[in-house]
């Protein structure tokens, strides 16, 4: 049995959606830019505390870029 298959037809979608997913996508970045620094701030502060101990102390020294 050999059946034909429709082809999918194309959605086209309103440009009014792109616009207003832009305009989110931007209004998300602006406000929660702080709230992700200070979450990487906190994540290197529990993750790199014994690097930053070591370079206190003198026994490593990091690059600075």
């Amino acid at each position: 049995m050999n059946r034909q298959h429709k082809q999918p037809q194309m959605t086209v979608r309103n440009p009014a959606y792109r616009q207003a997913f832009q305009r989110l996508d931007e209004s998300l970045e602006e406000n929660t830019r702080l709230d992700n620094i200070e979450f990487i701030r906190r994540m290197r502060a529990e993750y790199f505390a014994d690097v930053d101990e070591l370079e206190k102390s003198g026994r490593i020294n990091l690059p600075k870029p």
